[in-house]
């Protein structure tokens, strides 16, 4: 209970060392490779410079042309008295052929939203920034939190050093009557997430290089796609979503290409094309091949986990609907098979074998 207390009442502090332990669990595979190769110490060192590297040429070939796109596009907005005039024009089609007797319940279901987004309007945004303004204030006012960011790579260094000393640990602490399901039930938690983020990385990384070289080989063909790199950086964050994210990537830089280029429609239709053709390479090339069957869940019932995780838990659990939903299938079967008499080790590689088989039977029917 008083750690417990400690850790509630320190939430705002902890933020950096949440951070941190993501970094470490997404570099630690990486670290242990290079650490077969050299001393642990200079591969978690190599690791820090060869990150350091990547974020200094993000800020200085990535992040000024993002900056430079962002604010072109903030100042290309339509006007107020365009959108007024455009508004208008829709109406005027409005008036002249929407039949009367469509255009009273029409009206009248807009007027009640109207009442009711005026009723509230005030109350929400009120709400919302006295909550954004707590949060914020509670979090950079904090001194242990700016500490707690500036002794993070040290922290984190330690972190992933002493991985086989903090196991040990966690071996000794364990009764030996649930050691081996602990471990089982981690390494079935970690097989999944890892397999899992790690290629949703990579995969949004893939599919924001094509989307970004494709706009490119698009200009040079005559058609003119405005803000190519924001577009690229879009629709690679985007991948991170499963199921609808790959359709939400591409719906700006089809209305770009169809509304904010010289050529209108031709534009349009030619980034339609070109986001189809990506999504059909990520499909059936690129999927099978960096995540592989690492879920194995059918999309009508990842769909209806993903809506329910968003609706609970917002943007994170619509990211981690996906993994999330394969842990808790996979520690149902273990655990209904330890309860059936299996033993902890035959329980778990039951599990770790039809993963693999359901992946090397979805790479045989992809390359069939």
């Amino acid at each position: 209970y008083a750690v417990y207390w400690l850790l509630a009442n320190s939430l705002a502090a902890m933020t950096p060392f949440i951070i941190g332990l993501v970094l470490a669990y997404l570099l630690l595979p990486l670290v242990n490779r290079l650490s077969r190769r050299m001393p642990r110490p200079a591969a978690i060192l190599t690791v820090y410079l060869g990150g350091f590297l990547l974020i200094f040429l993000a800020f200085a070939y990535i992040v000024p042309p993002v900056v430079s796109q962002v604010q072109e596009l903030l100042t290309n907005m339509p006007s107020r008295e365009q959108l007024e005039s455009f508004g208008s024009s829709l109406l005027q089609q409005y008036e002249n052929q929407v039949p009367a007797a469509i255009k009273q319940p029409i009206e009248q279901g807009l007027n009640s939203a109207l009442r009711t987004l005026q009723t509230n309007f005030a109350t929400y945004v009120q709400g919302l920034t006295t909550f954004l303004f707590t949060q914020v204030l509670q979090i950079l006012n904090t001194v242990s939190f700016l500490i707690g960011f500036l002794i993070i790579p040290f922290w984190l260094f330690y972190v992933l050093n002493d991985e086989e000393k903090g196991k040990a640990f966690l071996d000794r602490v364990l009764h030996r009557r649930i050691r081996d399901d602990f471990w089982n039930i981690f390494g079935i938690i970690d097989q999944v997430f890892s397999d899992y983020i790690r290629g949703q990385l990579l995969l949004g990384l893939a599919v924001g290089v094509m989307v970004g070289v494709g706009l490119l080989i698009l200009r040079l063909l005559g058609f003119d796609v405005p803000y190519a790199l924001l577009l690229a950086i879009v629709a690679g964050i985007t991948e991170l979503v499963p199921i609808i994210g790959p359709i939400l990537g591409a719906i700006p830089g089809v209305l770009l290409g169809f509304f904010a280029s010289q050529h209108g429609w031709q534009t349009g239709l030619a980034v339609l094309v070109l986001y189809l053709v990506v999504q059909q390479l990520e499909n059936n090339f690129l999927v099978p091949r960096i995540i592989g069957e690492s879920i194995g869940l059918h999309e009508a019932i990842l769909t209806v986990v993903l809506i329910a995780m968003g609706q609970i838990f917002g943007l994170l659990g619509v990211v981690l609907a996906a993994p999330v939903a394969a842990i808790a299938r996979d520690l149902f079967v273990y655990i209904y098979r330890r309860l059936g008499g299996m033993s902890a080790a035959v329980a778990a590689n039951s599990i770790h074998a039809e993963g693999r088989a359901e992946e090397q039977k979805a790479q045989a029917d992809h390359m069939a």
